[in-house]
């Protein structure tokens, strides 16, 4: 019988399996009387390990269970590898998995679009991944061990300092805008550093992180330079994997990613117009919203009134205060511009953060349940609805459920919120920036 079949990603089931699997599992040869070997154990310890790490950064290629069906799949040129493929992952050794893993599709002559994770993971995460891809594709032939002073922690990436940023600022205000660089930086995005996997510009390109089809609009380039040199400095549990950009490679990108001005991916642009007709992101009628700057204390005191009429902090975290329905605000006014952050007051459905859309599920029942989606497996959605509640649904009682291009946060504040209270938000807002940038 194939213990295998149907391997479920709950951690109770996952513990079932690996137990019936060292039953049988023909690798070790320390093993007397049916009980497991020390090998066997330390191949369990690393896939269970290995599971959390799997769904978070590689299931949305690879898929859930490995079969390259991730929804992220289908905008890639190339196919994620079928990790649950016996044969194709059998003939690899856990060297060159762990090797791929920590370099990258490039330093086995593969896809560019596996991007590198050594300088993201630890040693032994990595190896803990090679484990649980071995558990995936049934490979009972290969057994996966810690080699000898296998690191623990994680690389320590210093972040940047407040001299580093200014630095980068004067530069990029003197010459971030040359059309060479920016020609250099479109390379390395798309052909060279594995973004184009995961971000999409003009409909193209992957889903996983923000579309960036109008980042010069969205993001301040200091933060787009925070965000490339470290990932995890700005967000710690982002799927977003340390590159190891060089210092001349992340002025380039920001210079690329800060030229792009034109429509959303939903809009088509007319060929060799792209950002010369780009509706702009402040409409005439908000300008006077950016002709005074508000009162930053007044904003914070109407941002965290649980009992005002904008009560953000039911949705928004800032500083550790607040809900966890709507994105964390905490470092805002580094990452989005002024502009953008009055279009999210006033018109919040027309980007919609990563993670934060809006699933729309009907049961069989006939009852339509709706929230942030969490978290999906082969056998369940957890969803947060509006209130803050988590909810977990079978999939057994789901008729259908879909992904609704609509923003949870309500889209009336310029109905219900006086203009002083709107520049009040706008300046409190603006203020909220990385410690090395000051207010």
């Amino acid at each position: 019988m194939n213990l295998f079949i149907n391997l479920k990603n709950s951690l109770t089931s996952f513990l079932i399996a690996l137990l019936c699997f060292f039953v049988l599992h023909p690798v070790s040869q320390g093993r007397a009387g049916g009980h497991e070997s020390a090998e066997d154990v330390q191949f369990s310890e690393l896939a269970i390990a290995g599971e959390p790490l799997y769904l978070h950064y590689c299931a949305h290629c690879h898929g859930v269970s490995g079969e390259g069906d991730g929804f992220n799949a289908e905008n890639l040129d190339k196919d994620p590898a079928e990790l649950s493929d016996n044969a194709f992952v059998s003939k690899k050794t856990n060297d060159r998995l762990f090797r791929v893993i920590s370099e990258g599709g490039r330093a086995v002559k593969k896809s560019y679009l596996m991007p590198v994770f050594g300088q993201t993971l630890s040693e032994k995460e990595i190896w803990s991944l090679v484990a649980y891809i071995r558990l995936l594709a049934e490979d009972k032939q290969h057994s996966v061990t810690l080699p000898e002073n296998t690191k623990s922690a994680r690389p320590m990436i210093p972040p940047e300092t407040g001299e580093s940023l200014r630095e980068f600022m004067q530069w990029f205000e003197n010459e971030g805008s040359g059309g060479g660089l920016v020609k250099v930086g479109e390379s390395l995005f798309r052909d060279k550093l594995a973004c184009f996997a995961c971000h999409s510009v003009a409909d193209e390109g992957g889903r996983v992180g923000p579309e960036l089809t109008r980042a010069g609009y969205l993001y301040k380039p200091e933060w787009l330079y925070v965000w490339i040199k470290n990932p995890q400095h700005a967000k710690p549990k982002t799927r977003m994997p340390n590159l190891g950009v060089k210092e001349d490679q992340a002025r380039a990108l920001v210079a690329y990613l800060e030229s792009l001005k034109g429509q959303s991916g939903d809009e088509e642009e007319e060929e060799g117009e792209e950002g010369e007709d780009a509706e702009p992101i402040v409409l005439d009628e908000w300008k006077t919203y950016l002709e005074t700057k508000g009162d930053a204390l007044a904003g914070e005191k109407l941002f965290f009134d649980l009992e005002g009429t904008a009560n953000c902090a039911k949705c928004h975290t800032v500083k550790g205060e607040g809900g966890r329905i709507g994105p964390n605000l905490s470092l805002v006014g580094t990452s989005r511009t002024q502009e953008f952050l009055l279009e999210s007051i006033l018109n919040p459905k027309a980007v919609i953060t990563v993670g934060y859309s809006s699933i729309l599920i009907l049961t069989k029942e006939g009852k339509f349940l709706t929230g942030i989606k969490i978290n999906e497996d082969d056998q369940s959605l957890d969803i947060m609805d509006k209130e803050g509640k988590p909810l977990h649904i079978e999939k057994s009682l789901v008729k259908k459920f879909k992904t609704q291009k609509i923003s949870i946060m309500p889209g009336n504040f310029k109905d219900i919120l006086s203009e002083e209270e709107i520049k009040n938000l706008l300046a409190y807002l603006t203020r909220l920036t990385l410690p090395q940038l000051g207010n």
